[in-house]
């Protein structure tokens, strides 16, 4: 068969894939680039692209908000710092701090500044980071209710 796939050889093909990615960016002095980072880098950097939303989810220092600053600091459309990163588009993240006390009306404030902001940059990617999702669960308001209507409106945050 042209393709021997066995579960080596494509675990190392994934591999290649998400190093030769990831060796685009800049991570900075001091940041080691462990599976966890590579991982959270690619992932996030193709769903981004591709505007598929993702969780992503693990226990406390596992680079989770490390990559996506790394996403935002080197995703700068023309004013990137190579031409692999120059010919993709920018990427501008609206965070929002949940807590406790978060309520649908604050989540969805950041996503209506989103919207606005790719009213007026069509060009660049908008993405909404709720950080520490899991507060918001705690919340009596009940919060990430609004995430079902933004996620099945679409839309292009």
């Amino acid at each position: 068969t042209w393709l021997e796939l066995n579960a080596g050889r494509f675990s190392s093909i994934v591999s290649e894939t998400m190093r030769s990615f990831v060796s685009h960016l800049k991570l900075g002095k001091g940041i080691a680039l462990n599976e966890a980072l590579l991982e959270n880098l690619f992932m996030i950097m193709i769903s981004v692209l591709n505007r598929i939303p993702i969780f992503v989810v693990g226990k406390p220092g596992t680079s989770k908000s490390l990559a996506m600053g790394l996403i935002q600091a080197n995703m700068n459309g023309e004013a990137s710092e190579n031409d692999f990163l120059r010919a993709l588009p920018a990427v501008e993240v609206f965070s929002y701090q949940c807590s406790p006390l978060s309520t649908s009306a604050g989540i969805q404030q950041a996503f209506d500044s989103a919207r606005r902001y790719k009213m007026q940059s069509p060009n660049v990617i908008t993405v909404v980071l709720l950080d520490e999702v899991g507060l918001a669960e705690q919340s009596p308001h009940l919060p990430l209710k609004v995430l079902h209507k933004v996620l099945d409106e679409g839309g292009d945050y």
